[in-house]
């Protein structure tokens, strides 16, 4: 498998996107206190940019690689129980830590949590210089995982905090997971097939990476805007909010150094896991929140809060996983060939 390009650095969109969700968050509360009554009527538009965003990310997922993480056994399966077994009760417990008062947050911090990133934890492995080719095997794994598992994970964890319908969980898996899935298989192959490979992974999924971005900043406005109206007092547990959200992400970096010490990975795979369990997929949770939890902002809030905190520590936890690659990988190397 070829090494994903332009993953050394973050992109000018990848550093301003908190900043973007920070301002979209502010003008749907602007428009709700001001015309609430009038951006109620097009809640509809939200449902497309929702679709448009799952579907800009389903677009570029391969699973035909996923053969390649079963070459690395024990890394792949200590990565997939780490995100699938363990992360989600772990998520929980800290809403009922902290935000068991709050059920709304709490929900929203569980389902942030739920689904595993499937894009830019690429970044932050090949900036900690870790493992890339593995953690792109791990890509389809992660996806075909959440989708499987999300609905589980909403009734079995999400549920019992705000309360979510059956029908309504299993319509708005079908409609914003399955069916863009689908639709992005296909239209991948029909512009590989008419343009080219070079130009569907060039031009092509650079703007719709901005199609991405800013169908999401309708979202967040429409959301914000055509919900019932916040009270102050909500806001004002932000602090409280990002003190979990930062919690978790410290957390499951330590958790996930010492699973590869554990496992014995070298510092690579290591690496590699750690960020694969860390970072988050905000964008594939957000339209199954938006259609189960109708009537509750602040879920959606939470989930959005995330990236916003999760961009700054993933940089920090990076460079942190240099430096104990000089302290811990470093030493362990040199006590191995002294025996």
């Amino acid at each position: 498998m070829s090494r994903p390009t332009n993953t050394s650095t973050l992109s000018v969109q990848d550093k301003q996107k908190p900043f973007i969700l920070i301002a979209a968050i502010v003008v749907g509360i602007v428009l709700n206190r001001f015309v609430g009554g009038v951006t109620q009527s097009l809640y509809g538009l939200v449902n497309i940019g929702l679709f448009l965003v799952i579907f800009a990310i389903m677009l570029f997922v391969e699973i035909k690689d996923v053969g390649m993480a079963l070459k690395k056994v024990k890394p792949t399966t200590l990565a997939l129980l780490t995100n699938f077994v363990f992360t989600p009760f772990f998520a929980w417990f800290l809403g009922w830590l902290f935000l068991r008062n709050y059920p709304d947050l709490w929900a929203g911090v569980v389902l942030y949590k739920l689904t595993p990133c499937i894009g830019w934890y690429l970044i932050f492995i090949d900036l900690a210089e870790g493992d890339v080719p593995w953690g792109v095997a791990l890509l389809p794994w992660n996806l075909v995982l959440q989708i499987v598992l999300l609905p589980v994970y909403l009734w079995l964890l999400v549920g019992q905090v705000v309360p979510v319908d059956a029908l309504q969980l299993l319509r708005s898996v079908t409609i914003f997971l399955l069916l863009p899935f689908g639709l992005g298989w296909l239209t991948r192959l029909g512009l590989i097939r008419l343009r080219g490979k070079e130009w569907t992974y060039g031009p092509f999924k650079h703007s719709m990476g901005e199609v991405k971005l800013w169908a999401l900043v309708v979202v967040v406005i429409g959301i914000f805007a055509s919900q019932s109206a916040l009270n102050l007092s909500d806001l004002g547990r932000v602090g409280l909010l990002i003190f979990v959200i930062s919690l978790f992400f410290v957390s499951m970096f330590l958790i996930g150094v010492l699973v590869g010490r554990l496992g014995k990975l070298g510092y690579a795979d290591t690496t590699t896991l750690v960020f694969t369990t860390t970072a988050r997929n905000s964008e594939a949770v957000l339209p199954i929140a938006a259609a189960a939890f109708p009537g509750h902002p602040l879920v959606i809030f939470a989930i959005l809060i995330g990236p916003v905190v999760e961009l700054p520590v993933l940089v920090l936890l990076s460079r942190t996983m240099l430096w104990l690659k000089e302290r811990l990988w470093k030493q362990s190397a040199l006590t191995v060939a002294n025996i």
